[in-house]
């Protein structure tokens, strides 16, 4: 709220500050409530290394796939999704084409995992079976030798940054379940992610497990400090087309029936630390994307942060969603297609009256050009998208990362945002 004993000269430039949107990408964005900030600016900088009592989020931009990797504050490690998709040109792979895109990811996680991690992951959290979550199969991929699965995307990456436990929506039995939609209907890389998944479990010691909804007690804290962080969870709200919610007497209630596509099988998860809530749910569509603005609806106070569905495509944002007040105030947007953002979804949101912040990991300059006004009020684009979370989960900052080498650096940050 503007008040009135503002000069008139500081209000005027306000105001044309917020008419006109943020016109660089790489400055603070504005936002509502913001405390000051007198912290030394990092950009430039190397991105820190997470410390104790953090939370961070990755995303992970290499333009070839989907690919988060969650740090939680006792150090507990989750990577969620490992796209590798094999495309042209069209858009070129971030830092550059002479590694796979398992190694980059490797790479990256390897670089911010805590050293009390010993070099693994303690959960690697599959949404869905396509292949820019997943791995893509290739004639070009290399194949591993005792297993005869080829690796790409979460079976390259397990053999240079094992996991302890994977989760998905199918395991054990897959397509011979008749109670989810078949794993292998829309992706001819399935079978051999499942066949990577049987041969770890049999032989590597990786522990798997299919989805759970409604629970908080599939993925917990397992470090040495866990103890210390009774305000942290990660509650599993959607998935294989069902979403937790409210029923009539306001007990939780588990509804939803198969959706018919992949995406709208979705699994996804609710993070919750202190104030700060963060929802992420692969690609959902759909009714179950419905459902999930209205588990937002019972169960989420202010929602700080959200990762977009289905990469903020034309279906991304479903009617509940506009009818719910779903309106977080932090959108990261995974991007590696020209589709990937809609404008016109873009354009819907900038139009809505909450005050809001979107971050992209790749933007498109044929699209950006003929959108000029809908990009000048994104706050980043094209790099990695980090959310740091402070130490009780009363604030937060978002910083973005240079994808053209692997220095890790700093190209833009927030202000800090208050948590509700």
């Amino acid at each position: 709220m503007i008040r009135s004993y503002l000069p008139l000269s500081i209000l005027c430039c306000f105001l044309t500050l917020v008419s006109c949107g943020q016109k660089n990408p790489e400055t603070m964005p504005w936002g509502d409530n913001l405390p000051g900030d007198d912290t030394e600016s990092l950009v430039g900088k190397t991105m820190p290394s997470w410390s104790e009592g953090y939370l961070d989020i990755h995303y992970i931009s290499t333009n070839r796939g989907e690919c988060a990797l969650y740090i939680f504050p006792d150090g507990t490690s989750l990577v969620a999704d490992a796209g590798e998709t094999h495309s042209g040109d069209e858009h070129p792979q971030r830092p550059d084409d002479k590694s796979r895109v398992y190694e980059l990811y490797a790479r990256y996680i390897q670089h911010f995992l805590p050293a009390s991690s010993e070099g693994k992951i303690d959960y690697a959290f599959l949404t869905h079976f396509h292949i820019d979550h997943m791995g893509e199969t290739h004639s070009s991929n290399p194949v591993h030798p005792e297993g005869k699965y080829q690796l790409c995307g979460f079976s390259g990456l397990y053999e240079l940054v094992p996991f302890r436990k994977l989760i998905d929506r199918g395991y054990p039995s897959y397509d011979d379940d008749s109670s989810i939609f078949p794993p292998c209907t829309e992706s001819k890389a399935t079978p051999n992610f499942i066949k990577f998944v049987k041969y770890a479990v049999a032989n590597k010691g990786l522990v798997a497990e299919r989805y759970n909804l409604g629970t908080d007690r599939q993925i917990v804290l397992t470090g040495a400090t866990k103890d210390k962080y009774t305000n942290f969870r990660v509650f599993n709200h959607v998935g294989n087309g069902k979403a937790y919610q409210k029923g009539s007497d306001g007990n939780g209630i588990i509804k939803g029936s198969e959706a018919g596509s992949e995406n709208g099988q979705c699994c996804g998860f609710h993070v919750q630390y202190g104030k700060f809530d963060f929802i992420a749910a692969g690609d959902l569509v759909s009714q179950p994307q419905n459902m999930q603005a209205l588990y937002c609806r019972d169960y989420v106070e202010r929602l700080e942060a959200f990762k977009s569905n289905h990469h903020m495509n034309t279906n991304s944002w479903g009617t509940s969603m506009k009818s719910q007040g779903f309106n977080p105030r932090v959108i990261v947007i995974p991007c590696f297609d020209i589709k990937h953002a809609d404008p016109d979804i873009l354009t819907y949101l900038f139009q809505q009256v909450w005050v809001k912040d979107i971050y992209l990991t790749k933007n498109w300059d044929s699209t950006m050009d003929a959108n000029k006004d809908v990009y000048a009020k994104c706050a980043g684009y094209d790099g990695h998208v980090v959310i740091r979370v402070d130490p009780g989960g009363d604030q937060f900052r978002v910083f973005m990362l240079d994808n053209r080498d692997e220095m890790y650096t700093i190209k833009s940050e927030s202000r800090v945002y208050s948590c509700k």
